[in-house]
């Protein structure tokens, strides 16, 4: 069995840097964040990227009537999931650390079909184009190569090759010319292609590896693409162009996706910093540390009204208030918290956020004052975190073992 540790050489750059030579909407994914404030979310039926949407909110349309129950859950032996699985019409779509990307029925959690990779793993969350003109599934694996597959019937349509692994899964946009696929690499690159056939468009290059998913925001110079890096900043990146327009300065290496709203993205780094940046400005706008001296942040952040909330390796989620930094709550977890919480609405008008633990724990916590609504102990950890779609959450946890909730009666 292929178990990938895949960010413990996250550390303060012990990896040595590589130097490299140098929209209409069609669909949901296609929007970016908008500068008046307004939060994009993943559609209520679908979750189509590893954080929902291009701006990497971490939000659903889903609304869910606590408390969830077991739907069902299915083990798959000798393997480990790494990834946070993506959704659409019915269909969970993820791949194994052994190399097996499974496409299943969400209601069952049988096979609708597989692809076997040779001697390849895939660590990262994939992609579904809600374009009904290009109905593919992209992800990239852990020797650089990124496939894209026909949804209904995982026929191979094209593939890329990148030289190092891909760990953060793609990002779409749909636009006039078409859909594009945006995916960084282990080789320091972001990649540029074209969603119909995988035709290069244009790449950029930093100093160090890209382990994150582009987040795409909207700014009043037109969409751009931020990156948090092992190099230690937060790139700006021009959508159209792949020009990079700003490089902010931050406190060491980091490997989380930034999440976008209004005109700041905010992301935790290995050095126990959380940071907003206001991009418009290209500079930071606060920075809280973490309340657990040496402990870094490898969950991404979820946005959740003035409140942004992410989860933290001194074994707690932490909640901060959008506006200056201030910790507005913390909820002591069992395990650490490397995977990234989402956040859905419940019935009676209340946000949840969803998070897991390396111990096992599945809590959906109130996100104005973080006390539990709903939790389940799954036994084994998890390292990604849950997708939300049509009343049901997906998750997928280290030793193998997909799980599904949904209401009781869903």
């Amino acid at each position: 069995m292929r178990r990938l540790l895949l960010l413990v050489t996250l550390l303060p750059l012990v990896v040595p840097p590589l130097v490299l030579p140098p929209l209409p909407a069609v669909a949901d994914e296609a929007a970016p964040a908008a500068l008046d404030g307004a939060l994009n979310a993943a559609p209520a039926d679908a979750w189509p990227m590893a954080r929902g949407c291009p701006a990497g909110t971490g939000r659903s349309a889903t609304t869910l009537r606590l408390p969830l129950a077991e739907r069902w859950h299915r083990g798959f032996e000798k393997t480990a999931f790494g990834a946070v699985p993506v959704i659409a019409d019915g269909t969970i779509y993820l791949g194994d650390l052994d190399g097996t990307f499974y496409a299943m029925a969400i209601d069952t959690g049988a096979t609708r079909w597989s692809f076997k990779a040779d001697a390849a793993g895939f660590p990262s969350a994939a992609a579904v184009s809600l374009d009904p003109a290009l109905p593919l599934v992209v992800v990239g694996d852990d020797t650089g190569v990124v496939r894209a597959f026909d949804r209904a019937t995982g026929t191979p349509v094209w593939h890329y090759e990148t030289q190092g692994e891909i760990s953060g899964g793609p990002t779409l946009l749909a636009g006039a010319n078409g859909g594009r696929v945006l995916v960084g690499s282990q080789d320091a690159s972001l990649s540029c292609l074209q969603l119909a056939d995988g035709t290069l468009l244009w790449k950029h290059s930093i100093a160090d590896q890209i382990r994150c998913s582009p987040t795409v925001a909207g700014s009043a110079e037109g969409d751009r693409v931020f990156l948090a890096g092992c190099d230690g900043k937060l790139h700006v990146i021009d959508v159209e162009s792949g020009d990079e327009k700003a490089a902010v300065p931050i406190d060491g290496p980091t490997g989380t996706t930034p999440a976008a709203a209004a005109d700041r993205v905010f992301f935790g780094t290995e050095g126990g910093g959380f940071f907003a940046i206001d991009f418009q400005k290209a500079e930071v706008a606060w920075r809280s540390q973490a309340a657990v001296n040496g402990q870094s942040y490898r969950s991404s952040a979820v946005i959740a009204g003035d409140l942004v909330i992410v989860g933290s390796r001194g074994k707690a989620v932490e909640a901060f208030c959008r506006a200056d930094g201030k910790r507005r709550w913390r909820h002591p977890m069992r395990g650490k918290v490397d995977a990234s919480p989402i956040v859905t609405a419940t019935e009676g008008g209340r946000e949840v956020a969803i998070v897991a633990d390396s111990a096992g724990k599945i809590a959906a916590l109130d996100v104005t004052t973080g006390e539990t609504a709903w939790e389940f102990d799954a036994g084994g950890g998890f390292s990604a975190g849950a997708a939300v779609a049509a009343g049901h959450v997906v998750i997928a946890s280290d030793d193998g073992t997909v799980w599904c909730f949904s209401s009781p009666d869903g």
